[in-house]
């Protein structure tokens, strides 16, 4: 069965015609989205944070709808236990308190995370599909949430920030290993790289991709917290 909802396989075209333009609308959108919540009184910010969150909402939702009308859902691809997924539901929670460690959450995890996300998504229905747009309009919209903790709620990461990020994603490592081997899953890549194009493809076999992360991980989030380096109060 193919077309948009259906459940053929179909190679993902990476950084193909669809794709660098789906990135594009989501930098465009994103733009529009923090420049107008800089320019708008609080009820103006708050019905654009509400907009983004039922963006979220609606997209998180989607996909598991459609995988359960398709008989394809299943725990060991479908809780939400990826890094991306988990920061989905975070960042709903967070643009409804903006609870400052929340809101460092968002901003590391949610652009770092959800933007190589946004480079090469983990799809095996091509482009021109439901889950391709999900994924791509469920990770802009945590990116572009992120960007807005900083930008527009007023988050600004001190010197001790990446380094708390880091601990808690190798804490959240260690936590889901685990669950992987119950579950035969592969939550957050620990027990495998995934399938579809990524960063990781240009590391060796596990485990040592995962060590070759930490780096990776840590320049990252050091690079999210330089536009802020003069500005935050450690």
């Amino acid at each position: 069965m193919g077309g948009f909802f259906g459940t053929e396989r179909v190679p993902f075209d990476l950084f193909g015609p669809v794709h660098l333009a789906t990135i594009g609308v989501v930098v465009v959108v994103g733009l529009c989205v923090v420049r107008a919540g800089l320019a708008a009184d609080e009820r103006g910010r708050r019905r654009l944070r509400v907009a983004m969150g039922l963006t979220i909402l609606f997209f998180l939702v989607s996909r598991h709808v459609w995988k359960a009308a398709t008989g394809l859902w299943a725990a060991e691809n479908d809780i939400p236990l990826h890094l991306c997924n988990i920061m989905g539901w975070v960042t709903l929670y967070g643009l409804w308190t903006r609870h400052p460690a929340v809101l460092r959450l968002m901003y590391f995890f949610g652009v770092a995370g959800a933007a190589q996300a946004l480079l090469t998504p983990n799809t095996e229905f091509g482009v021109v599909h439901t889950t391709f747009f999900e994924s791509m309009g469920s990770h802009g919209t945590v990116v572009i949430a992120g960007v807005w903790a900083a930008m527009v709620e007023g988050y600004r990461p001190t010197s001790r920030d990446p380094w708390i990020a880091l601990g808690l994603l190798n804490l959240y490592a260690v936590v889901v290993y685990p669950v992987n081997l119950l579950l035969g899953s592969n939550y957050l890549y620990v027990i495998e790289k995934p399938l579809g194009p990524t960063i990781l493809d240009f590391f060796p076999g596990w485990p040592w991709y995962i060590l070759f992360l930490e780096p990776v991980a840590i320049g990252l989030f050091l690079a999210l917290r330089l536009p802020f380096r003069n500005r935050a109060a450690d």
